[in-house]
């Protein structure tokens, strides 16, 4: 780092922690409520009651340099940038949260303290399988990328010997707090880079803000400032990062995954009486923070909504007082005696009309016939003859759609009638032949029935000799666009 760059962050809010008189007081007691406990979002009560708390604690123990109200400590941990202040939507309380400047200065003072072991085997472990990471993931040789999985294959293969033949390879108890601390210490990270995150988009928020505050122009330009500076924050690689992280936290498998090993880990008597209960919290902790995250780029969302409504209700209002003092005008012109009409013509301008996708049904209702039977007869099986509805007929579908498709393209309109698809193909299986074209189905042709209009189709009988007629609605079959193109397709 250069002389200049380091002399720029003597100002910084975590730097100004370090030097403060209080220091010792807002690292114990923030670091105690924010960081180890992942409170966010803290109200001011339940804050001021915690601090009154310790500050009778340490009057009680001889100390005499805390002697102001616990609300005034909050006051200047706010304006010195270590604590944030706001108000959620829908309440009236304040509530507290911590600023990544006050994580920094947590992480780096509890880093301070001599460690009696440091360790080094898993963050090696660590480096060289990042590295084999990168180094395979971006090899586009397809032969090195199956030799390498070849030699995964026979490392598993050698283990899996091993333990056919009883030889347990465990690791030592060192081995196990190695690992344990790294985990640790990157889970904790990890919340921090949330809270980092977070400011990030705040930050894009209040910029926002200022900006709808002290607009004159259009909105196009500030819109297209407000878009850059989202699209540069979501595709930076803070933000990528950050979404794949909030993505893997949304499989219910990964989180339930997550959750029995570290139950398992904290379970190992190698790691008993050095294991961190708020360890197993640490998933919930994760989901807790990159909610808030999301409900900031909410927030963001939603002050864009009502900057646009209300800019344009400003110009609707605009445009409509104009409207009316030209309207107004005109009036006291005519009025006018001894001033001949007004100039002007009229002209016939064309109009477009425009049908919206969303404007159009999602369905026809089924129009429903009511049936009258004031006047029914009796019925007389004896003269009946049902027998053409049992009889073992089979009619094939397919041939009368191609028969109905033939008609209708054949004919300019791109329709036909019932009566002249029978008249051209007679009805060979009776009734049942009848009945299949009302069922008739086929992707751009439309079957539409009038009930007001009726047919008389005559039909030759199947079991008995002789024929029969019925009457039936008028029915007509339609093609439509895609039904045509199909049709010219199987006429050619």
């Amino acid at each position: 780092m250069e002389l200049d760059e380091i002399a720029g962050l003597i100002d910084h809010p975590a730097w100004r922690l370090l030097r403060a008189d209080n220091a010792p007081l807002v690292l114990s007691f923030c670091a105690a409520v924010f960081v180890d406990e992942n409170a966010r979002g803290v109200p001011e009560t339940v804050l001021v009651s915690r601090l009154d708390d310790q500050l009778y604690t340490l009057s009680e123990r001889g100390s005499a340099s805390f002697t102001r109200p616990a609300a005034a400590y909050l006051t200047d941990w706010t304006n010195s940038g270590w604590l944030r202040k706001y108000y959620p939507p829908g309440e009236d309380e304040a509530h507290f949260d911590a600023t990544p400047a006050l994580e920094k200065a947590v992480a780096w003072v509890r880093g301070l303290p001599a460690r009696s072991f440091i360790g080094t085997e898993s963050r090696l472990n660590t480096i060289v399988e990042l590295l084999r990471q990168m180094a395979f993931g971006t090899e586009t040789d397809p032969q090195a990328r199956i030799d390498e999985l070849r030699r995964e294959r026979d490392r598993i293969d050698a283990q899996i010997a091993a333990l056919l033949i009883g030889e347990v390879e465990v690791l030592s108890p060192l081995a196990l707090l190695d690992r344990y601390q790294q985990v640790e210490s990157t889970a904790v990270e990890l919340l921090r880079d949330f809270r980092e995150v977070e400011e990030n988009l705040r930050e894009l928020d209040r910029r926002l803000r200022q900006q709808v505050a002290t607009a004159e122009g259009g909105k196009g330009e500030l819109l297209a400032a407000f878009f850059l500076d989202r699209d540069e924050i979501a595709d930076s690689d803070q933000g990528q990062s950050f979404q794949a992280f909030f993505d893997y936290l949304l499989s219910s498998d990964r989180q339930d995954e997550l959750r029995d090993l570290l139950a398992q880990v904290n379970q190992l008597p190698q790691l008993e009486g050095k294991t961190n209960r708020h360890l197993l919290k640490i998933p919930f902790a994760w989901l807790e923070a990159a909610e808030n995250t999301q409900d900031t780029v909410r927030q963001l969302t939603e002050q864009l909504r009502r900057f646009l409504v209300d800019r344009t209700g400003v110009e609707d209002r605009r445009v409509l007082a104009l409207v009316r003092s030209i309207q107004r005008h005109v009036a006291e012109l005519a009025d006018l005696p001894g001033l001949p009409g007004l100039p002007g013509m009229e002209l016939d301008v064309p109009q477009v009309e425009l049908a919206l996708p969303m404007e159009r049904r999602l369905y026809m209702p089924v129009e429903r016939v009511e049936l009258d039977t004031s006047s029914a007869e009796a019925f007389d099986d004896a003269k009946a003859d049902i027998s053409e509805l049992f009889a073992g007929v089979h009619v094939d579908p397919e041939v009368l759609t191609e028969q109905v498709l033939a008609a209708v393209t054949a004919s300019p309109s791109h329709q036909a009638s019932l009566a002249a698809v029978v008249d051209e193909h007679p009805l060979t299986l009776g009734l049942a032949e009848l009945l299949t074209y009302f069922q008739l189905e086929h992707p751009g042709l439309d079957v539409v029935v009038d009930g007001d209009r009726t047919d008389q189709l005559v039909y030759s009988r199947v079991e008995t000799p002789g024929h029969s007629q019925a009457t039936v609605p008028h029915v007509t079959f339609v093609l439509d666009e895609g039904g045509q193109a199909s049709g010219k397709a199987q006429q050619q």
